[in-house]
């Protein structure tokens, strides 16, 4: 077998060569790149990953992450189960504001929601149930909350102190990569307005709801007429003796859109046969979500400002007001004069019913202060109240929940605490290497369909991650001209959009008009520019001091061994 000995023979002297000798280390810990001693292999640098947050990005992040060769990862999530906002959010009438079924993973399909709008159990048990699924419990570290993250310059990996949410103790770890997958719905606050903490009745907010809590028969208000006001008013107005709600600045209210069959009534529950046939037709099954993506992704047209797009569906929206409303004095209070779509577009038949039921008032007068029994409006007005329920959401400025700091000491919550937040792509921010980020500034969260732009963000940090395994990298930096490059092309494009229009929303900053929340285009537009890494955006530092090293000592890591070496030809 002569022919086998020469290959054999031909094995051993590249595994000879591939052992051959390694080069030393210079002073500064990088080696200064010369010397034979590892075959070339595409995924041979180790990589610690840390993830905050074990909501819908993060359980996305972790699956993504589950097969890659040489890289550990951490999950840590601050509360008792995974879910992030869902876990959390337990208010009344607490649900998806999109159809159930394009809130969901593309390769996780739960084909047994109740509804068309989801309640919130529901959509924790399918993000825990896919976390099960792919069994990253593992890998997550629940009860955990990120206290501090520093970039340490000398080592190129972040120093972390994490907190056990149960008894304080506190942890410290290291990490080559920081993943902060907490999103912007992770840090509630209340109003702020004057007087509030005087208030001697029960004080509640939709993201801290007190299940305990009995609102029969009570006088109630509800500051607040964004998506969680317009879920909650519903549920209380039927039980309390009379329910005031506070509306400072008006938003659309849809009918049931986007689920992807025609509707009579809103959120209509699901059939056992329609169920049933979505479990076991998956060519009708595919059909409808794609119905219902396409339409999502469609009403991006209507989001660009005096187009004709814009102005019919601006027209359709006032008629189903008007339509829904009978007081022409409410309809002045509840339809709003701006843009459709400047705040978000939230279906809420039920709080248009609701609100014009006789125990319920809309007042638009704006709150003065918050008295012991009551609120007083400035209209000089003394509203006597049983309890507040504010439905004033999140804080919005994109800070993080944990001091962050990077290059030169720069800390992330104090500069955007000082300045409306830029970042590039919402994915990255130029002075924080190793850093990537979900659903920073300026991306898709009210362009289109959201999930899949979750799943894309995953795959373009993976795509960061693979290449500094590859290529030998110690740390990737958005370089600071390209971010504000970014940013300048994000504002001169939502010129012509929506999102600048004369609303007060959180999608910006409403002293500058920039703005912060919103991508500068469709959910199809983001997952284009992210599907490749831009590679020449990051500024790069390599392990060796020579950035070849990565190539090795001329022989693929395929050549050590046995494995097919004319694989090239195996599609002929």
């Amino acid at each position: 077998m002569p022919h086998q000995e020469n290959q054999e023979a031909q094995t051993d002297a590249r595994n000879r060569f591939w052992a051959a000798d390694t080069p030393t280390t210079a002073e500064n810990g990088r080696s200064p790149g010369y010397g034979h001693h590892h075959s070339y292999d595409l995924s041979r640098r180790p990589l610690h990953v840390v993830i905050a947050g074990a909501g819908p990005s993060g359980i996305a992040m972790a699956i993504e992450m589950m097969n890659l060769p040489h890289i550990t990862f951490e999950v840590f999530e601050k509360n008792p189960e995974v879910g992030g906002t869902w876990f959390e959010n337990k208010y009344l009438g607490a649900a998806c504001d999109v159809a159930s079924h394009a809130y969901q993973y593309t390769f996780a399909s739960n084909h047994d929601w109740s509804s068309h709008f989801a309640p919130a159990p529901e959509i924790f048990q399918y993000f825990k149930g896919v976390a099960e699924r792919f069994k990253i419990f593992e890998h997550i570290r629940l009860n955990t909350r990120i206290v501090s993250a520093a970039f340490d310059e000398t080592t190129s990996r972040w120093n972390l102190c994490v907190s056990n949410t149960v008894d304080d103790m506190q942890t410290e770890l290291q990490a080559d990569v920081f993943i902060n997958a907490t999103g912007i719905l992770n840090k509630w606050k209340w109003p702020d307005i004057e007087g509030l903490q005087n208030f001697k009745g029960p004080k509640l907010h939709t993201a801290n709801w007190n299940t305990s809590w009995d609102w029969e028969g009570k006088c109630v208000a509800v500051i607040g007429s964004g998506a969680t006001g317009i879920q909650v008013v519903p549920k209380l107005q039927p039980k309390v003796k009379s329910l005031e709600v506070y509306v400072r600045s008006p938003t659309y209210i849809l009918p049931s859109v986007g689920v992807g069959i025609e509707s009579s009534t809103f959120n209509e529950p699901y059939t056992k046969e329609e169920k049933e046939r979505f479990r076991n037709d998956k060519t009708y099954y595919r059909k409808f979500r794609k119905a219902i993506e396409q339409q999502m992704n469609e009403n991006f047209a209507a989001s660009i400002r005096n187009s004709a797009a814009q102005k019919e569906s601006r027209q359709w929206a006032e008629n189903m007001m008007r339509d829904s409303i009978k007081s022409k004095e409410l309809q002045k209070k509840l339809i709003p004069e701006w843009e459709l779509g400047c705040r978000r577009l939230t279906p809420g038949k039920p709080y248009l019913d609701a609100v014009q039921r006789e125990n319920v008032e809309i007042v638009t007068s704006h709150i003065d202060q918050i008295v012991e029994d009551g609120i007083k409006t400035v209209d000089g007005k003394t509203h006597h109240l049983d309890a507040i329920v504010c439905a004033t959401g999140f804080d919005t400025s994109f800070t993080p929940a944990f001091e962050l700091t990077g290059l030169k000491n720069q800390n992330l919550r104090i500069m955007w605490s000082q300045k409306p937040a830029e970042a590039y792509m919402g994915l990255a921010v130029s002075g924080f290497p190793n850093y990537w980020t979900f659903l920073g500034p300026n991306t898709p969260i009210a362009n289109g369909s959201l999930i899949p732009c979750i799943e894309w963000s995953a795959k373009y940090i993976v795509q960061a991650l693979k290449k500094m395994q590859a290529e030998q990298i110690k740390s990737m930096n958005i370089k600071k001209n390209i971010q504000d490059a970014f940013n300048e092309y994000t504002q001169a494009v939502h010129k012509d959009l929506v999102w600048t229009g004369s609303c007060r929303s959180w999608y910006k900053d409403n002293a500058s008009n920039k703005v912060t929340a919103v991508w500068p285009g469709s959910s199809i537009h983001f997952m284009d520019v992210v599907k490749s890494l831009r590679c020449e955006d990051y500024e790069i530092e390599y392990v060796n001091q020579n950035p070849f090293m990565f190539m090795g000592n001329g022989i693929s890591a395929r050549e050590h061994g046995k494995e097919d070496l004319a694989y090239y030809l195996n599609d002929l």
